[in-house]
């Protein structure tokens, strides 16, 4: 499976308008063969945060062209040229079934690293980050990627309050692994305001 990762900002003031063409414009004409899910949130104030997910590169390529010809119709809007990471999907696994459908209201944690070796860094999440997740409540999907030096892991929770009861767990074994970083890892936080899962979602899908 693939991801896309994209960070956007937007103008001050243009939140808003950028929120309305993503539900009314993008996500209807981002629809490419092999689109599996889409998300966008709002974690911080002018930031936002899109992430999809695709059966391999060549749908992602196919949906790179679509979400081209989306961010040309947005330069009255964006502050720049939005930060797109994408790669394969090295640790992953679905908690819960869901349906094809829009989606709102799922609670999203997203957190980038720098990282000198991605194997040392997968390897923690591995034994450390998703024996969490096996324990935790509340939890739709979860995943991990490298791509170019920086460690992207993601989470789905039914509320913000299921994601806060482990919360605290990922931040003390972070903590305790900073030799793995070579900045410490940022996390963004957010309900999902527009998305839709193209097909439905097996739990157990990896």
């Amino acid at each position: 499976m693939y991801a896309v990762v994209v960070r956007g900002q937007a103008q001050d003031g243009k939140m808003e308008d950028l929120k309305n063409f993503i539900k009314n414009e993008a996500i209807p004409s981002l629809e490419v063969e092999g689109m599996i899910s889409i998300g966008f949130c709002n974690p911080e104030e002018n930031v936002n945060l899109g992430m999809v997910f695709l059966t391999d590169k060549e749908a992602a390529d196919r949906f790179g062209e679509a979400r081209n010809e989306n961010i040309a119709k947005l330069q009255d809007i964006l502050a720049g040229p939005p930060n797109v990471k994408e790669g394969e999907i090295t640790l992953g696994k679905i908690y819960q079934e869901v349906t094809a459908k829009e989606r709102e209201g799922d609670f999203v944690r997203v957190v980038f690293a720098k990282v000198g070796d991605a194997e040392t860094a997968e390897n923690f999440v591995k034994e450390k980050i998703f024996p969490i997740y096996n324990e935790a409540e509340g939890l739709r999907a979860a995943g991990f990627m490298v791509v170019d030096g920086e460690a992207i892991s993601w989470n789905f929770w039914d509320s913000e309050e299921a994601a806060n009861v482990v919360v605290p767990k990922f931040n003390e074994e972070l903590s305790s692994a900073e030799e793995i970083f070579n900045e410490a890892p940022v996390a963004y936080m957010g309900t999902i305001y527009a998305g839709k899962n193209f097909i439905d979602i097996t739990k157990g899908m990896e």
